[in-house]
């Protein structure tokens, strides 16, 4: 089952709802955000090397005569160390155009969508009721964990929203093998995430009349059930 957090649009008595990027103001108790960043760790370079103890073992190229230092004619004059430069830490910025590269569907949140249809359908579509019957779906392991963006936990998050109630996001967990997502079970975990987002909030509607499309990606690994009622 989804465990919630804060929440996408849906179908409401008429279309589609734009409902924003707010999920972080209205979550429902879930797992704490892992933070994304990253410690870098770069390696010590020593900028007052000691050059000249490379050369402490070579032997004096001068002869000492009456005080003075005279240089042998064919003594031959260690050339000068190589100036060791410091390596530079600074991370290379990404432009607007490489952030978007790994989306491999070819574009922005938004350009792909998650379609339920029964097997043997042609229609998008199936009730909420019979996602929780583990009804049989085509397509059932035609995305991978990459598609959907899952996170280090194999997770995404699921934003619910209704016309004229706030929205809640709910922490869905994956059900994988080979890196193959089970459609099948994602469903029965997005309608149960629905149902309880409709129960939490009085919604006058009778569940078992709600219709989930299809999921569509509004952020990166946020995704929202497009729904109506039948």
């Amino acid at each position: 089952m989804g465990y919630a957090v804060s929440a996408p649009a849906a179908y409401g008595h008429g279309g589609y709802i734009d409902s924003g990027l707010d999920y972080a103001r209205n979550s429902y108790p879930a797992y704490a955000p892992h933070s994304m960043s990253r410690r870098r760790s770069n390696p010590w370079y020593d900028d007052n090397y000691d050059y000249g103890e490379s050369y402490r073992d070579y032997d004096d190229p001068y002869s000492h005569t009456l005080g003075r230092s005279i240089m042998p004619s064919n003594a031959m004059v260690p050339a000068a160390p190589p100036m060791r430069q410091r390596r530079a830490s600074f991370v290379t910025p990404v432009n607007n155009r490489d952030m978007y590269s790994q989306y491999r569907h070819g574009g922005r949140p938004g350009s792909m969508s998650i379609k339920f249809k029964r097997k043997g359908s042609f229609v998008a579509g199936i009730g909420l009721d019979e996602a929780q019957s583990h009804v049989r779906l085509s397509n059932n392991d035609g995305y991978s964990l990459y598609d959907l963006h899952a996170d280090s936990r194999g997770s995404i998050l699921l934003k619910v929203k209704w016309m004229g109630h706030s929205s809640l996001t709910y922490e869905i967990p994956l059900d994988a093998y080979d890196g193959r997502v089970n459609l099948s079970t994602l469903a029965r975990r997005v309608s149960r995430a629905c149902v309880h987002y409709l129960q939490s909030n009085v919604i006058p509607v009778v569940w078992e009349r709600v219709e989930l499309h299809h999921l569509e990606e509004i952020s990166y690994g946020i995704w929202q059930p497009m729904l109506s009622t039948r």
